[in-house]
């Protein structure tokens, strides 16, 4: 398993859970992910957070936009997205350490293009 997982996460207003929720991004246990921020017009401290979060992990990339809301945010990651599987995670969720490898494990090798 070397797949470049895409984890794109729309941010708007959720200063108090963004570090969490990318913290629980980073502790992965399948490490070879991109994290694609976007801040979606956040009017309290999301973008300087991400941008403090981005300079810690060179995985880690913050786009600032206007605001547009989740499904153009969303389909921005997408656009953005270098990998071959992708991941949506809310900002104000965290997940569990092997939820990525969980994901991607069933879908490596097989025939299967989506897992749940």
């Amino acid at each position: 398993m070397n797949a470049l997982v895409s984890i794109i996460v729309p941010i708007y207003n959720t200063e108090l859970y963004l570090a969490i929720c990318v913290q629980s991004i980073i502790m992965q246990s399948y490490k070879n992910i991109e994290i694609i921020l976007l801040n979606d017009g956040s009017t309290d401290a999301s973008f300087a957070i991400c941008k403090k979060l981005a300079e810690k992990d060179k995985r880690i990339k913050v786009v600032n936009n206007s605001n547009h809301g989740v499904s153009f945010t969303r389909n921005l990651g997408l656009k953005i997205a270098k990998g071959e599987f992708v991941a949506f995670i809310d900002s104000d969720d965290a997940i569990h350490p092997y939820y990525i490898e969980k994901l991607i494990a069933p879908l490596i090798n097989s025939d299967l293009n989506l897992s749940v």
